[in-house]
């Protein structure tokens, strides 16, 4: 197992990132989405509402072959199977959200729209043109080398198929004080983020349509996903006190980057955005 993916699992693993995904975010591992003046509904409606848009963005139809690249625990792909009809795969590194994925499939009753398995989504064992629809929730972050892993989803896309990839991005460096480049550093190795500072600001679109993509657009929705982030951060501002005085950050990285990342977004070093695109 190559070291990148050790860290993935490790991270994925670790007592704080499990419970607080178990715990706040309910299995899921993507934030919410708030329509403009909306503000006022709970974490787990938005949550859902962005899943909605995972299956506007790709035009969802029924019975369609789609890849969830990063599934995670299934959230996202269990609620598309029951509501829209496509057939999922989901692929993950991490050998435990396989068998969470699948209990979730069984409880929801949609075994027969999906399917889980363990493999590297830069690397996976599908033919050419296999599925009609790819799309990440905030996993592509986690590849090393994302002009890589886009030329293999380009590889197992047919032709006509669509991607939707919802994901950060990145201010230039120099916009970036000393502390906050510690506590980006230290939270995108934490949290194996390796692949995130090739997301910046207004360029990756460019990167999508160098490895071939056609179509490509990119929405910036993060005002609508603002509140999100505020809650998460509200709830980590008490532990971040004790982390920060005792220099913990690399120990608890969701508390850091709860913290940290909302800061960042109010002065636009973030950004969240859905890139989308199509194969000729």
């Amino acid at each position: 197992m190559n070291i990148n993916r050790q860290k993935i699992i490790k991270y994925y693993t670790h007592p704080e990132t499990k419970w607080g995904f178990d715990h706040v975010l309910w299995g899921s591992k993507h934030f919410g989405f708030y329509p403009a003046g909306k503000t006022n509904i709970s974490e787990k409606e938005a949550q859902i509402l962005h899943q909605d848009l995972v299956a506007k963005n790709l035009e969802m139809k029924e019975n369609q072959t789609i890849l969830d690249a990063g599934c995670g625990q299934g959230v996202v792909s269990t609620y598309l199977a029951k509501k829209y009809g496509p057939k999922i795969l989901g692929i993950t590194v991490v050998p435990f959200e396989v068998k969470r994925a699948q209990e979730r499939s069984e409880k929801i009753g949609v075994t027969d729209k999906t399917n889980y398995q363990v493999m590297d989504y830069s690397e996976t064992d599908f033919p050419n043109n296999h599925f009609e629809s790819i799309y990440t929730t905030e996993t592509l972050s986690h590849s090393p080398d994302i002009r890589k892993t886009l030329k293999e989803f380009l590889r197992i896309l047919k032709p006509g198929g669509k991607i939707a990839l919802f994901e950060y991005t990145l201010a230039p460096d120099e916009k970036f004080s000393k502390w906050e480049k510690k506590m980006l550093d230290i939270v995108i190795d934490g949290s194996a983020m390796m692949g995130l500072k090739d997301f910046r600001h207004d360029q990756f679109t460019k990167i999508m349509e160098s490895v071939g993509f056609e179509n490509v657009k990119e929405q910036n929705i993060t005002e609508n996903v603002r509140p999100s982030f505020h809650r998460l951060h509200k709830l980590s501002i008490l532990p971040y006190k004790l982390v920060k005085f005792f220099r913990l950050q690399k120990f608890f990285i969701n508390t850091t980057a709860g913290y940290e990342y909302y800061k960042m977004m109010n002065k636009e070093l973030f950004r969240y955005g859905i890139f989308t695109g199509s194969k000729r």
